[in-house]
């Protein structure tokens, strides 16, 4: 994650994640840089709606990187616990 960021300005990520929601490069990095700015709440929500619209491939790559991103916290952290439940409503 920090390879990602690395080079990144913060605020520059987020207005451009804002301005195009369908870029899934930029939320994940946006996601990313959320997670690393101790926003991880922002980011789980950020990607479980990308999750909810997306689709096939995009909806699957999107879902792996939420996954990845439960791992920094660990599993037993209410963020988590709450964007775990949110994640699979919103697959089913």
């Amino acid at each position: 994650m920090l390879r990602r960021v690395e080079g990144q300005d913060p605020a520059e990520v987020l207005a451009r994640a804002d301005a195009a929601p369908e870029d899934l490069e930029m939320q994940n990095l946006a996601a990313d840089v959320e997670v690393l700015s101790g926003e991880a709440e922002k980011a789980y929500q950020r990607l479980v709606e990308l999750v909810r619209v997306t689709a096939g491939a995009d909806r699957e790559a999107v879902r792996q990187h939420l996954v990845s991103l439960f791992t920094v916290a660990g599993p037993d952290d209410p963020a988590v616990v709450s964007a775990r439940r949110a994640l699979a409503s919103a697959l089913f």
